[in-house]
């Protein structure tokens, strides 16, 4: 049996530094530092199998090394970084079948999250998912950069309605390398064009009450997704249907 495929360090080592911001609030500093990091993978500012320096980030954020130590841990549990005894702490990698596996668990916390929702209160749930959507309208020719972060908010809002905290912990697991992996993976118009079709077809079921056509849609959007990355790694995109990809 073939190994799965990784991929490997890249990027310029230092470089991602130059573009972070000071942080000078004193409250939840840990907090903040996480935040800039995640952010920072997830846009491709750091590379995937990038190492970090507790010295130099603390040095650049112009903090002391216990938060940006703390943001490590933070990071580690949503296993956005990996804290290797005596190397350091490197940002994820992944593989064919790591990717299989996020995308099966995002799907069925996905699903249990929106039939929550639509129990608490369905119709906030349409409305904030509305809201993300008129907003998302008014910026999709601009590309998948200026749309990722409300893609995110989408998916957010769904279990932020669900008034679970546990359901909501362990999709915060999963939902930064997702993130990072999807935004190396959206590259078109195209697709951000799909994405957003996909949203609206989702609030316009949501607000006829159509929950069986609600969880088929959700659980075909996030295996289209996740059969587009295992793809990825494989280095077999060419063989996928163009609508698959597209729809990723």
């Amino acid at each position: 049996m073939p190994k799965s495929k990784k991929i490997e360090k890249s990027g310029s080592g230092r470089s991602f530094l130059s573009q972070m911001q000071t942080i000078k609030e004193p409250e939840s500093v840990s907090v903040r530092v996480a935040n800039q990091l995640r952010d920072m993978i997830v846009t491709g500012k750091i590379a995937l199998g990038e190492q970090l320096s507790e010295n130099a980030l603390a040095q650049v954020l112009g903090v002391s090394r216990t938060p940006v130590r703390e943001a490590f841990m933070k990071l580690e549990a949503e296993k956005m970084v990996e804290v290797r005894p005596k190397r350091g702490t490197f940002v994820f990698t992944c593989n064919e079948s790591d990717a299989r596996e996020i995308g099966e668990l995002r799907s069925i916390l996905e699903k249990g999250a929106i039939a929550l929702a639509c129990q608490r209160d369905r119709s906030q749930l349409v409305e904030r998912l509305s809201d993300v959507v008129a907003r998302s309208a008014t910026i999709l020719r601009m590309g998948p950069q200026a749309f990722q972060p409300l893609d995110i908010e989408f998916h957010n809002t769904i279990f932020e309605i669900a008034h679970n905290k546990s359901l909501t912990e362990a999709y915060e697991r999963i939902a930064g390398r997702v993130s990072a992996l999807r935004y190396r993976l959206t590259n078109t118009v195209e697709q951000v064009e799909n994405a957003h079709a996909t949203h609206i077809e989702l609030v316009n079921l949501l607000r006829d009450g159509r929950d069986d056509e609600v969880e088929k849609l959700i659980q075909i959007h996030v295996h289209e997704t996740a059969d587009v990355i295992e793809a990825m790694f494989r280095g077999d995109m060419d063989h996928l249907p163009i609508e698959v990809i597209i729809g990723a």
